[in-house]
């Protein structure tokens, strides 16, 4: 018999998720506080239900896709009243450690089971199945999930406790944000050398100086086109810039390629160019050095 799972935020990167455990024959229910998000997925088997509670009702792991501490709380509140003890939420969000610490200790009171397992990869690399998790907490409900897990991700790895999963998500989002920045950098230099970027991107990918960044939002680089964005990036980015920082104060390690980086995705951001996938900070250092290519537009 198959694991029933419930998708808790059906917002861009829930959605998928969804999407993919369909794909793989789960019984998928989800909630979100857009009705009409995920309504796509309907014809394919997602049962979209009313609230946290009715999810957690019907599933036997839950899987949040959260924007906010606030509204991990609200849905803590909900599939907390649910009698059913030993409930897994494997919760995937990008949030403080002590915002995940206590929402594990709500949990455990309530008789259910945090983990906390954020999720590493842009919307599209999760949808090709190129994504991964990083998990901590209890590592008998982990190997429960492992099943589910797998269903929607390329790796998963067990880091340890409760906030571990989010300590190696910070690393891993670090590299992410120095490496877009790097891949912009890269492209604004070969330019100035005479290069064509789609010529840059064909040839440096299978170079050792390749990225997953440079890869995929390189290619958006290389053609000028950043409407490939189906979150508001820019604004995930700055929660996530902030926690970083926070992070990196709280154990004393420096970062300085990584508040380098802020600087040019601020900078992006007061150019107007926010409401683009976060690769447009390549247009931002392009016009520094005297490049305006035009933005493809719809």
């Amino acid at each position: 018999m198959s694991l029933s799972v419930g998708v808790i935020g059906l917002g861009a990167m829930g959605e998928v998720i969804a999407e993919l455990l369909l794909g793989k024959k789960f019984d998928v229910s989800g909630y979100d506080i857009i009705p009409e998000r995920a309504s796509h997925l309907v014809d394919q088997g997602l049962k979209i239900l009313s609230s946290p509670g009715d999810v957690a009702e019907q599933a036997d792991i839950l899987i949040s896709s959260l924007p906010s501490y606030q509204a991990l709380l609200d849905v803590i509140e909900g599939i907390g009243k649910v009698d059913k003890p030993g409930l897994i939420l494997l919760e995937t969000s990008t949030l403080k450690i002590p915002e995940k610490e206590d929402a594990a200790q709500i949990c455990e009171a309530a008789g259910k089971i945090f983990l906390d397992a954020p999720i590493s990869g842009t919307t599209p690399l999760v949808r090709a199945m190129r994504g991964s998790l990083f998990i901590g907490g209890d590592e008998t409900a982990y190997e429960k999930c492992v099943p589910v897990i797998e269903a929607f991700t390329a790796t998963n790895f067990f880091v340890g406790g409760v906030g571990d999963g989010s300590r190696m998500k910070y690393l891993a989002n670090y590299l992410v944000y120095v490496q877009t920045v790097a891949a912009a950098e890269c492209f604004t230099l070969g330019q100035k050398a005479g290069f064509d970027p789609k010529v840059i991107h064909e040839v440096i990918k299978e170079s050792a100086g390749n990225s997953r960044m440079f890869e995929q939002r390189g290619k958006m680089m290389a053609a000028s086109d950043y409407r490939d964005g189906t979150a508001a990036v820019f604004n995930i980015y700055q929660k996530d810039a902030a926690i970083i920082s926070e992070f990196a104060a709280d154990v004393q390690a420096p970062i300085d390629l990584f508040v380098s980086a802020r600087q040019k995705f601020n900078s992006a951001a007061a150019q107007g160019l926010d409401h683009l996938e976060l690769a447009a900070v390549c247009k931002a250092i392009e016009m520094s050095a005297g490049i305006d290519r035009d933005l493809v537009e719809d």
